[in-house]
């Protein structure tokens, strides 16, 4: 019943308005993709597939249901001869030298000292 408690744990996320995916896996290895987690009604599992359709399956039915991340944004190569990159390139060429730094804080203001009037 391991689906069982996380649908449990994705409830407040299905209950807000920002839809996350999800994969059911079924004992029999049938795979849904699906637009949010399910949530359960009685005894069965009530779900809508990516495509649209809706499907109801029975608790003892299911595998494993778990979320979906999102899709990684591949990484742009920086562009040598883009001088507004030169910074960056430069860091990850440090990086790979194993001569990198922290970057420094910044300083903190100092405060002018007043002079005192004399009596």
């Amino acid at each position: 019943m391991r689906a069982v408690a996380l649908l449990l744990a994705l409830a407040a996320l299905s209950d807000s308005s920002v839809s996350v995916p999800a994969q059911m896996r079924l004992k029999d290895g049938t795979v849904y993709e699906l637009k949010a987690p399910p949530h359960l009604s009685g005894r069965r599992f009530v779900f809508t597939t990516r495509d649209g359709k809706v499907f109801s399956l029975g608790e003892s039915e299911v595998e494993e249901i778990r979320l979906v991340g999102p899709t990684p944004v591949p990484r742009v190569a920086l562009n040598p001869q883009d001088s507004r990159q030169l910074g960056a390139i430069a860091r990850q060429e440090r990086l790979k030298k194993g001569t990198h730094t922290l970057i420094a804080p910044a300083e903190t203001p100092r405060h002018k000292r007043r002079a005192r009037a004399s009596p």
